[in-house]
């Protein structure tokens, strides 16, 4: 009887370990399975999105990867704005890298809008956007500066409007300063100031 008795706590003490360990198994293949499935989910966005289809993701619990698609998409249908505010919901979540990759791909977009906007003759509409797509490829640059496309693209923009340095002139803010009469767009200025 006296040996029984450490042989019975030894039993106990194995059961109690199989059941930890039991249960330390279960926890994993839990948290793996809602990984695995949140990746396929993820990957599933992402195909529907590069196919074209319209579909909406929670920025705030995407991955970065379903995020810029969905940027993507919404550049496709000309929608900067939702694009904009997308990247905005999610500028912490996102790494560099595919911040910059949307920060180029907005700044793209409104390149393409202000030359059709050239095109149209709305001068003002296409200084503006070229001015949003010149701060879009510094802050690009800034998070990717081996990006040689971005690089490019912010010469070819910095040719399209160019800045200036303000001047001296203090007087430039007063209801008296002589009014701005070409626009800072090159080329041959049309019709009489």
């Amino acid at each position: 009887m006296y040996i029984e008795r450490p042989f019975s706590m030894l039993s106990d003490q194995r059961r109690m370990l199989l059941w930890l360990l039991t249960s330390v198994v279960a926890i994993w293949f839990g948290y793996a399975a809602d990984v695995f499935f949140g990746a396929e989910r993820a990957n599933d966005n992402i195909r529907q999105l590069g196919s074209r289809h319209d579909i909406s993701i929670d920025a705030r619990r995407a991955t970065p990867q379903e995020i810029l698609a969905r940027i993507n998409e919404s550049i496709r249908r000309d929608h900067i704005d939702d694009a904009q505010s997308i990247l905005s919901t999610a500028t912490e979540r996102l790494p560099p890298n595919v911040r910059g990759a949307a920060l180029y791909n907005i700044a793209n977009a409104s390149t393409l809008l202000a030359g059709e906007a050239v095109r149209r003759g709305d001068l003002d509409a296409a200084a503006a956007l070229i001015n949003l797509a010149k701060s879009e490829y510094r802050l690009s640059l800034k998070l990717d500066p081996e990006n040689w496309n971005a690089r490019y693209n912010i010469d070819v923009a910095m040719r399209v409007v160019r800045d200036l340095p303000l001047g001296d002139n203090p007087d430039t803010t007063s209801p008296n300063a002589p009014k701005k009469l070409w626009t800072d767009l090159p080329g041959i200025p049309k019709g009489l100031p």
